[in-house]
């Protein structure tokens, strides 16, 4: 039988909700610190029956169009202009866009703000505090085909306070 969750003036628990974990930020994080399972490359303790082998057999082709652009950088960044430009991003590279995900920090915020998109759907919300003395680094991940790295990187830094 389904479980039954109360919601509160509409306020409901995605993770609960969908049940796909979109929201929970130690598993963001350590996908965009490029850990398993969403890296572009494959590595052997990814848990999907590659240990100990070095070699690839796959059912489908690799195109070699497809890649991923990581950015990890130390700064405060322009909330506004940050939305602008991810907003920009998936409406003119949407269809090309496979997946972006990230962790950054915004100024004038004490709590990490994390993104995360597929092709042309993109959503945001408040991560948790960043502690007192923890450094603050922003960390993007972009998979898609046709990927302008120097425009992605273009970009981001244009939203540096």
């Amino acid at each position: 039988m389904a479980q039954i969750k109360q919601a509160k003036f509409g306020s409901a628990d995605i993770d609960f909700v969908l049940g796909v974990g979109g929201y929970d930020l130690q598993r963001i994080e350590s996908e965009v610190d490029g850990e398993c399972p969403s890296t572009a490359s494959h590595s052997d303790d990814c848990g999907h029956g590659h240990k100990g082998h070095h070699h690839h057999h796959h059912d489908h082709v690799h195109d070699s169009a497809v890649s991923s652009v990581s950015i990890v950088a130390e700064g405060t960044l322009d909330r506004d202009e940050v939305e602008d430009w991810l907003e920009r991003l998936v409406e003119e590279k949407g269809e090309d866009l496979y997946r972006m995900k990230g962790v950054l920090s915004v100024d004038g915020s004490e709590q990490r703000y994390v993104f995360q998109g597929v092709h042309s759907m993109f959503d945001d919300s408040p991560g948790k505090t960043w502690e007192p003395q923890e450094k603050r680094i922003n960390k993007l991940v972009f998979i898609g085909r046709n990927l302008d790295e120097t425009a992605l990187r273009k970009g981001f830094k244009g939203c540096l306070v």
